[in-house]
């Protein structure tokens, strides 16, 4: 197991074990709001941590900085889930029933500001430039969500790319970024991770866009057409008369190119931008039938467009010293 995957593995276990609030119901409802997806952006603090951590000094706290960080990014994804869930009035999420579903849209609301409570608070024990950084997070997915019934009323590429890169994007900045201030990062590096993030995260809405057509509802755990049947402008609705697939797919192979352009040279800087490519060509072959294999294959071949690059060995890395949590 590599360190990343421990930090993770403590990622998932403060995950699967939330604090009470003292109401059993609704500790309920945290609790599987809060049972682990895919965790990439937990995991994006973590790798962009161990991508500048080389020249730190060994005492410094950088893991925990970074287990904090992570849980903090992971909290404000599930709060905007379940007030999205209110908006959307959607019924399921993750295969189960939506915290909208099960306890009606007051408690879903309380049950998102709760989360975005506890996201605040992991985000302070990481640092305080993480915790700006959390902030402003939130008001950009917040200033995305209102631009929603904007592009409804007049759809257009260049709103669409405005609405995901505030919605969805910045998120994936921030987890970059926050990763490289875990690792005591200067300037430069931190906003270089950034914008590393911020194409990671414009590569991912563009194939989530195209897996609410193509994919499988029973291996992504929620319905397909969501957008769609909301009449939201997407990737694929606003190519519609292309070969959209083709062109989406494209979208994302270029936000990831431009993803690893962003990175300062070096090898740690190659191996995290691989990572990138690596884990939404595992979420898009996840997301879709296993028995559709033009379309596994149409995917794979997309992503191969990138230059593969190999996993480190395990020891060519350096352990990072852990911190009980706080």
């Amino acid at each position: 197991m590599t360190d990343v995957d421990s930090l993770l593995e403590q990622v998932r276990e403060r995950l699967r074990t939330p604090a009470s609030c003292g109401v059993d119901a609704v500790d309920r409802l945290v609790a599987d709001a809060l049972r682990p997806g895919k965790l990439l952006r937990p995991e994006l603090v973590l790798r962009s941590a161990e991508a500048t951590r080389g020249d730190l000094d060994p005492d410094r706290s950088v893991a925990h900085r970074a287990v904090e960080g992570a849980l903090a990014v992971e909290l404000l994804h599930v709060a905007t889930l379940v007030h999205d869930d209110i908006i959307d009035a959607a019924d399921l999420r993750r295969g189960r029933p939506s915290v909208v579903a099960a306890a009606g849209p007051a408690t879903a609301i309380v049950v998102g500001d709760l989360l975005l409570a506890r996201g605040a608070a992991a985000a302070a024990r990481s640092s305080t430039a993480a915790s700006a950084a959390w902030a402003r997070t939130l008001g950009c997915m917040a200033s995305g969500q209102l631009r929603e019934a904007g592009l409804v009323a007049s759809p257009s590429l260049e709103g669409h790319a405005e609405y995901a890169s505030l919605k969805t994007a910045e998120l994936f900045r921030a987890s970059a970024e926050i990763g490289a201030l875990a690792a005591g990062s200067v300037s430069d590096v931190v906003e270089a991770h950034g914008a590393f993030g911020l194409h990671v995260g414009r590569a991912y809405q563009h194939l989530d866009d195209l897996l609410d057509v193509v994919g499988d509802p029973r291996r992504m755990g929620k319905p397909v057409g969501a957008d769609a049947s909301n009449g939201i402008p997407t990737a694929v609705s606003l190519r519609s008369d292309h070969d959209w697939l083709e062109d989406v797919v494209g979208l994302v192979v270029v936000e990831l190119g431009k993803a690893r352009a962003a990175l300062p040279p070096g090898p740690a800087s190659t191996l995290l931008g691989a990572w990138a490519t690596s884990a939404l060509c595992r979420a898009a072959l996840a997301a879709v039938d296993v028995g559709d294999r033009r379309l596994a294959h149409r995917l794979t071949a997309a992503f191969s467009r990138l230059e593969p690059v190999s996993e480190p060995r395990p020891q060519e890395l350096q352990p990072w010293r852990t911190t009980p949590s706080a």
